[in-house]
Order: C-alpha cells, then sequence, then structure tokens
C-alpha cells in the first residue's frame, strides 16, 4: 500500500504566530490576540522522552524474562531563530512582562524592550505558539503546514553577531502538553497541512 507522500517537497518557514495563555493555561479567545511575524528564520525541535522502564529477570545465570515500558513524551524544546530583533516577540515570549518601548510616530512604532526584574517573573504567563512553513515543489507553493505549541513556557532570548552582521536572536523554549486548554486538553504538539496561512 503506497503511503501516498512525496519526498521531492521542499520547506521554508514563513511566519510565526503568538498569543498569550491565561495563567491557568487556557486559551485567550478574545479576537485579535494573536500576533503575527515573519520575522523568524529558523526552527528546531527536540522531543523531551522519559525512557519507559526495563526489568530483566535473570535465572540460572540466563535471562528469564524481560519487560520493556513504553517511552512517554513529556514536552519538546523549540528553538528559533529571528533575522531581526522584535520588542513585541520578545515580549510575548518573556511572559508579557518587561516593557516594550515605543517611538513617537503614528501609529507607533516598537523599538526597544526592557527585560523584566527577576521579582516581575512570578507574573509571566505561557504562550502558545504557531510556525507556518511553505511546502513547495521546484519553485511553486503547493500547500502550507501549520505546527502548534499549545503551551510555551516564559524564557529569553540569546544573540549572536559580528562585524557587518545583523544581530539575529535566538530562544529556546520549553514546550509541555495543555490541559487546561479549552475546549479539549490538547498535546505538546500538533501539525497539519492547511490550504492558506490564516
Amino acid at each position: 500500500m503506497a503511503d501516498g507522500c512525496d519526498c521531492t517537497l521542499g520547506y521554508d518557514v514563513l511566519e510565526i504566530h503568538l498569543r498569550q495563555l491565561q495563567a491557568d493555561g487556557s486559551p485567550n479567545l478574545t479576537p485579535g490576540t494573536w500576533y503575527e511575524s515573519d520575522s523568524i528564520i529558523d526552527f528546531d525541535v527536540s522531543p523531551e522522552i522519559e525512557e519507559g522502564k526495563k526489568n530483566v529477570l535473570r535465572c540460572g545465570g540466563g535471562i528469564k524474562n524481560t519487560y520493556q515500558g513504553a517511552d512517554l513524551l513529556t514536552g519538546a524544546s523549540l528553538k528559533i531563530s529571528l533575522c531581526c530583533e522584535n520588542p513585541e516577540v520578545e515580549y510575548i515570549i518573556n511572559g508579557a512582562v518587561g516593557t516594550i518601548t515605543y517611538d513617537s510616530s503614528s501609529p507607533p512604532c516598537a523599538v526597544g524592550y526592557e527585560e523584566p526584574l527577576p521579582s516581575e517573573m512570578v507574573n509571566a504567563l505561557p504562550f502558545e505558539a504557531k510556525i507556518y512553513v511553505r511546502v513547495v515543489e521546484g519553485s511553486d507553493t503547493v500547500k502550507y503546514k501549520e505546527i502548534h505549541f499549545y503551551h510555551c513556557l516564559p524564557t529569553f532570548s540569546s544573540e549572536k553577531g559580528g562585524q557587518e552582521e545583523y544581530v539575529t536572536p535566538e530562544y529556546t523554549i520549553k514546550c509541555t502538553d495543555a490541559p487546561s486548554y479549552s475546549p479539549a486538553p490538547m498535546p505538546v504538539r500538533s501539525w497539519a497541512q492547511i490550504a492558506a496561512i490564516p
């Protein structure tokens, strides 16, 4: 039976959408609460696994029986890189604490960010993230892929740069399952192929 996969397709990361969660981990369903950014240039996901318990019963110098429990997925480590500094993205990933600095233009433009004090982190909120990837065949877009992380813990950025190079903020985000998500609890992540980015 054929699996229907086309391994000639390529992938191109396009956007990241972020939304702050409530303190209990439930989603904020207020319209307009998703922040959309096309500044993401790279991402990497590594599962965090609790290995299943293994028991070996020895008898008479040999092995009489073995038991291997199933591994459990306990979370994921999501690493993202941005092409430039983005105060709004940093504010959300930091847990909606700290201060965004705006200029005097109309409408005002975010031009900086002041990280929170340690004492402010008690008020930090989790967030959820959706990464959108363009699926291409040759130069043609054939579909998109949405990867949804339902419960992400606040964290801080690292940066790297050099002479005649742009500063590229990087984040390593711890993701877990979302038992308080509504209308139902959700796993660490899910993905789906979609026709267009919402």
